[in-house]
């Protein structure tokens, strides 16, 4: 049984990821508008959301090789710099495996790192386009009409996401998978 897990975290994370980075720069533009407000912009996280399940809740030594490759292939999807998702990926899974130790195995947890790692990488991009002269918008305009309306959308999907994921855990043999 073993091998059969370790086989398909393997070959299913990948999968995953690809297939939530083409729903990610979907997501934003069927989202109805009438949610947002004027000037607001979302991004969906949802690769992010997978990386950070799977780093959270698996020891597979390819998770931090998948968010290098999976965070590049953003890049040259979704963003006119080539590198800055794949470091930020290769960060934030890093991180998680090293900090996952401290923390118990649950739902809510795995949402707080989610979210955490969504405000450092949507500032650290922002950070990154202001210096270089990509962007003019002041840190209160990035708060206001892109973090905010960023980290609320990714919350409510991370909730809907819930039920899929244990699911997901559950096929791939991780069993403890609770809210609380």
């Amino acid at each position: 049984m073993k091998i059969n897990r370790d086989r398909r975290v393997k070959w299913f994370l990948p999968f995953l990821l690809f297939i939530s980075i083409i729903v990610d720069s979907a997501l934003p533009a069927i989202f109805p508008v009438a949610f947002l407000g004027n000037g607001q912009t979302i991004v969906s996280q949802l690769a992010l959301y997978f990386l950070t399940l799977f780093a959270f809740y698996f020891r597979d030594e390819t998770i931090m090789l998948n968010a290098m490759i999976f965070g590049l292939l953003t890049d040259s999807y979704n963003t006119t710099i080539l590198g800055i998702y794949g470091a930020l990926y290769l960060i934030v899974a890093y991180v998680i495996i090293k900090v996952k130790k401290y923390f118990p195995k649950n739902a809510a947890v795995h949402i707080m790192l989610l979210l955490v790692a969504i405000t450092l990488c949507q500032f650290i991009v922002f950070v990154f386009y202001r210096e270089f002269g990509y962007t003019t918008v002041t840190l209160t305009e990035f708060l206001a009409t892109h973090l905010w309306p960023t980290i609320i959308f990714n919350v409510v999907l991370s909730f809907l996401m819930y039920f899929p994921a244990k699911g997901l855990l559950g096929w791939l043999g991780y069993e403890n998978y609770i809210i609380l």
